[in-house]
């Protein structure tokens, strides 16, 4: 059975049992920031018509919405829940793309700015005066002088900072199914097909359709499928169930441990590159005005 086949059955299944959740669905979308919306209603709206194509081109688009009605049976207590995890969860993709580019170009751009300010509003103030004062310039007073021009004719800077920030996302879109976040998520959403005794074959392509991953097999794992994940795979379904469920709880941890860790580096690093950028720039500005006092003393 293809990809294709198995989200259709799964969807026509799903659409049959809960054709009465679609204001439940539309109600967690509406808590939704309206870029991550549209999935959701267009679920709504398969619910609400029982159209089989339209829930099946739904799904295809995004299937980790659709992983909470694919695992839970008719009337099931605990899918208003299941949506509700599902829906807190950030687009894995977007969320490790944006995360890889996000604080080193933050960084460059502080920089920038830090370097853009004091270029066009406090160097042009001491230009005169070295001039009225007549006497060579140290060399890091002559660089300080020199970057506003180097500024004007920055273009190929901007485009080189471009280019960085296409290749950090290109970057998070082709190993976001590598990261911890990504593995957790789709070790949880195996976990939850597999306690609906859903095919493994089956729950691996829905599964690894949610988190952008293909050709998933148990027999070779590749992330983000885990050797454990796939030994989890080999006891009974409830078994298997809270094997990768403790699974995803430990790619949780290291993926906050990742994140935590990350954000501690770049503050101080951050702080520390603009200190350094204000602390040249002062230095080499009032240079000269230190040595004329030495001269003049």
């Amino acid at each position: 059975m293809t990809a294709a086949n198995v989200i259709e059955t799964h969807v026509a299944r799903a659409v049959a049992r809960h054709r009465g959740s679609e204001p439940l669905v539309r109600l967690v979308a509406a808590e939704l920031p309206p870029r991550e919306r549209t999935p959701w209603l267009r679920m709504a709206d398969a619910l609400a018509t029982g159209d089989v194509v339209q829930g099946t081109a739904a799904a295809t688009a995004s299937t980790a919405c659709w992983i909470p009605l694919f695992a839970s049976g008719a009337a099931d207590p605990r899918l208003a829940v299941r949506l509700l995890q599902t829906a807190a969860r950030p687009p894995t993709a977007t969320a490790n793309a944006w995360w890889l580019f996000a604080y080193p170009l933050s960084v460059a751009l502080v920089a920038l700015a830090v370097l853009t300010l004091m270029a066009f509003l406090v160097i042009p103030q001491f230009e005169p005066v070295f001039r009225d004062f007549g006497v060579e310039l140290p060399m890091a007073t002559r660089m300080a002088l020199g970057l506003r021009p180097i500024l004007l004719r920055g273009w190929p800077l901007l485009i080189i900072v471009a280019w960085l920030v296409l290749c950090r996302w290109w970057l998070g879109v082709r190993w976001s199914a590598h990261s911890a976040t990504a593995i957790a998520s789709f070790t949880r959403s195996l976990a939850r097909l597999v306690a609906a005794e859903i095919p493994t074959a089956e729950a691996l392509v829905l599964a690894g359709r949610a988190t952008g991953a293909t050709g998933l097999d148990p027999a070779s794992p590749r992330r983000p499928l885990t050797f454990a994940a796939a030994a989890a795979l080999d006891h009974a379904p409830r078994s298997a169930a809270v094997l990768l469920d403790a699974i995803a709880d430990c790619h949780d941890d290291r993926g906050r441990g990742r994140l935590d860790a990350a954000a501690w580096f770049i503050g101080p690093l951050l702080i520390g590159v603009v200190g350094l950028l204000v602390g040249f720039l002062t230095l080499a500005l009032f240079m000269p005005l230190i040595n004329l006092v030495g001269l003049l003393s």
